[in-house]
């Protein structure tokens, strides 16, 4: 069974994720702190207005001509006995036992628990709503009463829910606006690690040189270190490979020399005889060998992962195909092919003896395939701000199935003539690569054969 992909998270979604919990449940705690805070000293006022109610009443308390206590309220009562339009508000002014002195008798009374102004309060339930209730007990004439007053509590209740959605969206705005601080605050400590990332994405896909330690976190160090290490280790491993195939090649090279000598010798002592035709099959049998050598080595050296920037300079490209004719010139004359070049001013950063190679290939390649009577012209110049070099041949050209194969290691396309080891469109390919420049294989100029062209990264 197919193990199952577990989904990719960012650090600084996680880090969102473990900061809005919490702040949600602080807000949650602020706001239920807020409103425990402001219910107290909103019910003490209420309840203060209340009391004042009661006074108003108590103030209104007159004996009659009997001497029984009456109370007289105008028709329009004080503010304290007003009721909002939503609003019930009820009085009710008794005696000790129970009997009414005004007001409505059904009303009930709060609890003698007197605090320290002589009032008490109690909630109850009176014609289907709540009322608040505040009884004062006083002698008014040397008579004991009972005033008590009772109001629906939804002046109250809208004081407290104005508040708390005011508490709500002011808790929120801070809430968000800590949110908003830390999001930027990650964002800010997460640039060293968009810096690594930018460093990573930006080095040359053969690169394993070590990264910089400079400004890395110290989380992420560890990380880095550790990518550092492995990142030699493959190195060591990949230039204990070249030195090997480097040395192979090398060591194949001096034998081969002997060889190659001794063959020309006994070629010679065997003119006219009939080992002459083994004799050279031998001769051509050592050439290829030693040619297969020599490409290896240059294949080794070639590798991305064993130069630095450091090895670079400015290279004059009318300058390295100067050197290139006059290395070629005897061998294309000697196949009948026509040899010139095509130089504009244009120069690159790279490796000098590496770009000769690259050109020398091509144009070894292009003799090789190229008949009597062909030409074959190089080009260098600047084009849409891109150092360029064309090697263009009237040969017997690539066929298109076959252009990307070509690059391939030891691939001999159908046209590739017997001599030939597979290995100079390879090295071109890896050439260019690590000049971070691009191998097209193109259509001949005149209609035939191939033109080889490599396009360099612009100069800054």
């Amino acid at each position: 069974m197919a193990e199952r992909k577990r989904p990719t998270s960012s650090v600084h979604g996680r880090l969102l994720s473990y900061l809005l919990a919490p702040l949600f449940l602080l807000l949650v705690a602020g706001v239920a702190v807020d409103h425990h805070v402001i219910v107290s000293p909103i019910h003490s006022a209420f309840d203060h207005s209340l009391s004042r109610a009661a006074l108003a009443i108590v103030a209104r308390i007159h004996p009659d001509p009997d001497g029984e206590p009456v109370v007289s309220l105008p028709q329009h009562p004080p503010p304290p006995l007003r009721a909002m339009a939503d609003e019930h508000f009820f009085y009710r002014v008794s005696r000790p036992d129970g009997s009414t002195v005004a007001g409505v008798p059904e009303l009930p009374l709060a609890p003698d628990e007197k605090s320290a102004d002589g009032f008490s309060f109690t909630n109850i339930k009176f014609r289907g709503e709540i009322f608040r209730v505040a009884s004062y007990r006083t002698i008014e004439d040397d008579a004991p009463l009972v005033v008590t007053v009772a109001e629906t509590p939804l002046r109250r209740d809208r004081a407290v829910h104005r508040l708390d959605v005011a508490f709500l969206i002011n808790d929120t705005i801070q809430m968000a606006a800590v949110l908003l601080i830390a999001l930027i605050g990650i964002r800010i400590a997460l640039r060293p690690l968009q810096r690594l990332s930018r460093q990573i994405s930006g080095r040359p896909p053969m690169s394993l040189s070590k990264l910089s330690t400079e400004q890395v976190p110290t989380e992420v160090l560890p990380v880095v270190e550790s990518m550092n290490t492995l990142l030699g280790r493959v190195r060591d491993s990949v230039l204990s490979q070249q030195h090997f195939l480097a040395n192979a090649a090398h060591q194949l090279r001096t034998p081969l020399t002997g060889l190659k000598a001794q063959l020309e010798v006994l070629g010679r002592e065997t003119a006219g005889t009939p080992l002459q035709d083994r004799i050279n099959l031998l001769q051509g049998g050592v050439d290829r060998l030693a040619h297969t050598a020599n490409q290896l080595l240059t294949l080794a050296r070639a590798e991305p992962s064993v130069h630095r920037a450091s090895h670079f300079s400015t290279i004059e490209l009318p300058h390295l195909v100067g050197e290139i004719i006059e290395s070629m010139l005897d061998r294309a004359l000697a196949h009948g092919i026509d040899l010139g070049a095509d130089s504009q001013p244009a120069e690159v950063s790279g490796v000098y003896w590496l770009l000769h190679e690259l050109l020398n290939n091509l144009v070894d390649n292009a003799i090789r395939h190229t008949p009597p009577g062909g030409n074959i012209t190089l080009r260098c110049g600047v084009e849409d701000g891109h150092p360029f070099l064309e090697v263009d041949d009237s040969g017997s050209g690539i066929p298109l199935e076959e252009r990307e194969r070509v690059r391939e290691r030891f691939y001999r396309g159908a046209n590739s003539p017997a001599n030939g080891c597979g290995l100079g469109l390879a090295i071109v390919d890896e050439v260019a690569r690590l000049h971070r420049a691009r191998l097209d294989i193109l259509d001949g100029s005149t209609g035939r054969g191939t033109r080889m062209r490599i396009d360099f990264p612009g100069q800054d």
